[in-house]
């Protein structure tokens, strides 16, 4: 470790505190504009849907679901959908060896036990 003055010691002590203050101000802040705006939402009737650019009965979108994984890496268990960018293990070689089935799933948690750091 390099030397360290008394000076540059307290002056870093000092700035982790300034930054411990700054983020304190900082959180009491957002929590006093978030009850501002709870407070103004219910002053005029404000929904979160309205607040949103929804419409009043327009309901709220569902959230995207990942596709299921239709390929298994057999050694580390990583899954890939099919689409986007091929991964490493994948990347030219015959996919039909990697189907992502009840077997392949099997053998993958084999896998993972086998590989488990043991306590």
């Amino acid at each position: 470790m390099a030397y360290q003055s008394f000076e540059i010691a307290q002056l870093r002590a000092q700035q982790e505190a300034l930054d411990k203050q700054l983020l304190e101000a900082k959180d009491r802040e957002t929590r006093h504009a978030l009850t501002e705006i709870v407070q103004k939402m219910r002053e005029y009737g404000i929904t979160l849907n309205e607040l949103m650019g929804r419409k009043a009965g327009e309901p709220s979108p569902e959230p995207e679901q990942e596709p299921a994984a239709k390929y298994r890496d057999p050694v580390s268990g990583a899954t890939w959908s099919g689409r986007g960018r091929v991964p490493r293990w994948i990347a030219g070689k015959d996919r039909n060896e990697f189907l992502a089935d009840s077997h392949s799933a099997q053998e993958a948690m084999v896998q993972a036990d086998l590989f488990a750091v043991q306590r």
